[in-house]
């Protein structure tokens, strides 16, 4: 059986970077997306306000208490979701099998792929370009066997980066990985790994299912 190549498509920081892509006003500042209220939360943050360590889905009090000269947007969806499906009919470009998570990621099959590019790692940067190109937004790209492996990838090296797993080159890399770096794997559950003494991926493998269970 062939080895899968999946891309995972990743819009780096996506409702704050078209906020600042629309409103030159707004480049280079922290944006956070955000209704201002006691009960609201933080939809998107601009890199500059998560420097101050502002996240998506903290509450939007205590991320101005983070940043007091954050820019407060409130979210437009319509626009987003306009942008999100340009995004895809790029990615369409290149292969009929898209998956797409939310408004600003996306898995892609490239096995075979319409461009006739020869690596997936190509089709990844093609992708990015024309995103680059076309929208004048970024989009941080990983590559992979799966799409597990690729959704770290596209992780490693936000924000407009590209990360490759080989397919001979998982389990060296998987082992030394820290398991809060996991799909998945919160704040809590890592603290509860971590009382097993299982800090690394290569932990997991001398632990006995009953202990994950509980």
């Amino acid at each position: 059986m062939a080895v899968r190549k999946i891309v995972h498509i990743d819009m780096d920081a996506f409702y704050a970077s078209v906020e600042q892509r629309d409103d030159p006003q707004l480049r280079g500042k922290p944006v956070i997306v955000a209704w201002q209220g006691d009960r609201s939360v933080v939809c998107a943050a601009s890199y500059e306000a998560r420097s101050f360590g502002v996240r998506s889905a903290m509450p939007a009090v205590r991320a101005e208490r983070l940043c007091p000269h954050a820019i407060f947007v409130p979210p437009d969806f319509t626009r987003y979701r306009a942008v999100s499906r340009a995004v895809r009919e790029i990615l369409k470009r290149h292969t009929d099998l898209v998956e797409p998570l939310s408004l600003d990621e996306a898995y892609l099959d490239v096995t075979e792929n319409k461009t006739g590019l020869p690596t997936a790692t190509r089709v990844a940067g093609a992708i990015r370009e024309q995103i680059r190109q076309e929208l004048a937004l970024t989009a941080s790209a990983g590559v992979a066997p799966n799409k597990f492996l690729a959704k770290i990838a596209s992780d490693w090296r936000k924000p407009d980066g590209l990360f490759v797993i080989q397919p001979g080159d998982v389990e060296t890399f998987l082992a030394p990985l820290p398991v809060g770096r996991l799909p998945g794997v919160g704040k809590v559950t890592g603290e509860k790994l971590e009382k097993l003494g299982v800090r690394r991926v290569e932990d997991l493998r001398g632990l006995e299912l009953p202990a994950l269970e509980g």
